[in-house]
């Protein structure tokens, strides 16, 4: 009997080493990044946006009078306010800035003509990175520079918008959100 215990209490310790004995890990699966979905009618969201009037008034106060008339003509015309943009993601991008002419391009930096409604050309790039897309548009004299960047829901972006010249000292620039119109 007491060498069935002395085995006994032997066994018992290998017994829980065996059972505690280390778990193999399953392997590691890499989790996908979520898809970025661009496709769909996009609302500006007033509240979380620049007041683009106010940003050019900013902008320009400390321009003579000339200068200040000027700029501020320019930079209204240049840099709206869309209160709607469509975008249409394939292996082109379609952007449709308000009732403006869509602008087509392709996400790795191939450059396109593009014409607006009033006439105006210019010279579009778009380039594409997870999260962030940039579209340059080379009008007469001046870049315009789209940084859309969306947020991880993918229900609204955030758009920084930045005009520059040769001639304007400081480039312009302003931020506008949009949220995903259901």
């Amino acid at each position: 009997m007491r060498f069935a215990l002395l085995v006994g209490l032997l066994i018992l310790p290998l017994a829980a080493q065996k059972a505690k004995a280390p778990e193999k890990t399953a392997p590691k699966i890499e989790e996908k990044a979520p898809k970025i979905d661009w496709d769909g009618e996009w609302k500006l969201k007033p509240s979380s946006s620049d007041k683009v009037p106010e940003a050019i008034e900013e902008h320009v106060k400390d321009q003579n009078f000339a200068m200040k008339i000027f700029w501020k003509k320019k930079l209204e015309k240049a840099c709206p306010s869309y209160e709607k943009l469509d975008i249409f993601a394939s292996d082109t991008f379609s952007v449709t800035m308000g009732k403006e002419v869509p602008l087509d391009a392709q996400t790795d930096g191939t450059a396109n003509e593009w014409k607006n409604r009033d006439g105006d050309k210019f010279t579009v790039t778009l380039k594409k990175d997870g999260a962030t897309m940039v579209q340059i548009l080379k009008g007469d004299g001046y870049t315009l520079t789209y940084r859309y960047t969306m947020r991880p829901d993918s229900r609204s972006f955030a758009m920084q918008v930045t005009y520059e010249h040769p001639m304007l000292v400081n480039p312009f620039s302003y931020k506008l959100v949009y949220k995903k119109e259901d």
